[in-house]
């Protein structure tokens, strides 16, 4: 029995390789070319990750600025207190007020002529008049003369005789413009004396004067009331009736 040869089978050819594929460097996991980070680790691949800048520059920076504006508020500070300084020890220059007084409304009599501005040079017909000194047998007028109970240091208004003086106080009552007039006395003030004001056509009726010197001129009684310590005290001219 002869062999027979049986024809063998055509050899397939091997099956193609399937294409390379991308690798993630960190764990061996398959990527494909579009792939940018590793679906099983998480790492980047295909990204380059920038680190996050440091904050170190920042900080100084921020340290430097509070440091110059803190020197800054400390050398204002030390400006503003020299400044207090020197307006507390060089107070400004002021005028020294003169004092005026206010009239008593007792005295204000209202057909008078109104006084002069205390600031203003007086007038020619300020001066008192020159007038007679009384015969030396002439008795002053008694409603001019202080009560019995009056000090020995308290005088009266020569009778028929103009003038400036400086009124101290007034009252209705005699004993009270004596009682007064003690006090004044008693406080060191000089040439102290009381009239009635019903003989003077000057001032307003009815009431008793407590008075500091005779003066002929306005600006002398005022140079007067400067040195008098007394608080309702004021300047006024003083003419009979």
């Amino acid at each position: 029995m002869s062999d027979v040869q049986t024809p063998s089978a055509p050899q397939q050819p091997p099956p193609p390789q399937p294409p390379a594929t991308r690798q993630c460097p960190r764990c061996g996991a398959a990527m494909t070319d579009e792939q940018e980070w590793c679906l099983a680790c998480g790492a980047a691949v295909g990204t380059r990750v920038v680190a996050a800048p440091g904050w170190r520059a920042p900080l100084i920076i921020s340290g430097v600025l509070a440091v110059v504006a803190a020197i800054a508020i400390a050398v204002a500070i030390i400006q503003l207190a020299d400044d207090t300084d020197e307006v507390a020890q060089e107070p400004p220059a002021t005028a020294t007020p003169v004092p005026t007084a206010t009239p008593d409304p007792a005295l204000v009599d209202p057909n008078a002529t109104p006084t002069p501005d205390p600031l203003a040079t007086p007038e020619a017909t300020a001066t008192p008049e020159a007038t007679a000194t009384p015969d030396a047998t002439s008795t002053p007028d008694a409603t001019t003369t202080p009560d019995a109970g009056g000090s020995t240091d308290v005088g009266s208004w020569p009778a028929g005789e103009s003038g400036w003086t400086v009124v101290l106080a007034s009252t209705t009552s005699e004993s009270a413009a004596n009682d007064k007039a003690d006090g004044f006395v008693d406080d060191g003030i000089s040439d102290v004396g009381v009239l009635n004001s019903d003989d003077f056509g000057s001032l307003k009726a009815g009431f008793w004067v407590v008075y500091s010197g005779q003066y002929d001129s306005q600006a002398e009684a005022r140079a007067a009331l400067d040195g008098i310590d007394a608080s309702d005290a004021y300047v006024r001219r003083i003419a009979p009736s």
